[in-house]
């Protein structure tokens, strides 16, 4: 299973991937700075969520959630339509949305860690052979990414 997670270092899972966390919104939306943040996010206990705001109280910006969904595409749906801001992954952030920074009073956020976790005891040679690949796959693709370390 692969999950998004706070950095663990070697305690549970390997990690495969650093994730480089971006602010972005749609083209209809530019965030004023004097005004809450409009925020789109996932519900408790996200990883991205936390990070947001764990990042906007620490800049004592101000905010406000306006939209929350479980799915990746509800979210992207909605800052598309321009409701507000979210927070992706800089390597997944679609074509379309812009990504927003600190020339728009937005902090930056921590990584946050993609790590694969087997099943407990011994698992078959299929299951070995698929964690092998994903594993490979990933610090293939690291190269353009930041690996885990």
């Amino acid at each position: 299973m692969l999950v998004k997670r706070e950095p663990q270092g070697p305690a549970g899972g390997i990690a495969v991937w650093r994730d480089t966390l971006v602010w972005v919104s749609g083209p209809k939306l530019v965030p004023d700075p004097a005004q809450p943040l409009p925020l789109v996010l996932a519900p408790a206990p996200d990883v991205y969520r936390k990070r947001a705001l764990a990042a906007l109280q620490a800049a004592k910006r101000e905010w406000r959630i306006v939209y929350t969904s479980p799915s990746s595409e509800g979210l992207q749906a909605a800052v598309r339509a321009g409701l507000g801001v979210t927070v992706l992954s800089k390597d997944m952030a679609p074509e379309g949305l812009m990504m927003l920074g600190a020339e728009h009073n937005l902090p930056t956020m921590p990584d946050a860690e993609i790590a694969l976790y087997r099943a407990p005891g011994t698992i078959s040679r299929a299951a070995q052979l698929l964690a092998q690949h994903v594993t490979h796959s990933l610090e293939i693709a690291a190269g353009r990414g930041h690996p885990a370390s």
